[in-house]
């Protein structure tokens, strides 16, 4: 397996050197359904299909009452997921309400197992032929 990516020219309006530059992006594959991770997994397990989904789902409840309560989840070596709150900047404090925050959102930072496998993971050159891609 590896991760393809594609050459692009993009103006660069911040920094030292703004202007035309190139660099390198990720050519997007075929977004991965749920069914195909319960699939993956029972593969690769004792457990069946059923089990396998109900402990995601499980797992993604119990996860999300965390989220509501606006703590972050540890997951060692796979990486941390956070909540993260945007909010409408006010002039005053008074004028600060749960109405200026914006959707709050959930980032997730890599943990030092899933940056190894990452980093040691091939980079290679795409084809620009496939279907979406414009020269």
């Amino acid at each position: 397996m590896a991760i393809e990516f594609i050459r692009v020219q993009r103006n660069i309006q911040v920094g030292p050197n703004p202007g035309l530059k190139y660099l390198a992006v990720i050519k997007r594959g075929k977004k991965v359904q749920m069914e195909d991770i319960y699939k993956d997994i029972t593969d690769l397990s004792s457990l069946s299909r059923g089990d396998i989904k109900n402990t995601i789902d499980n797992f993604m409840l119990v996860v999300g009452k965390y989220f509501k309560d606006g703590r972050s989840v540890d997951m060692e070596e796979f990486g941390e997921f956070q909540v993260n709150l945007r909010s409408k900047a006010m002039d005053s404090l008074e004028e600060v309400t749960s109405k200026t925050i914006k959707t709050p959102s959930i980032s997730f930072r890599m943990g030092k197992e899933l940056k190894r496998i990452m980093e040691e993971t091939p980079k290679v050159l795409g084809s620009l032929e496939a279907k979406g891609y414009q020269p």
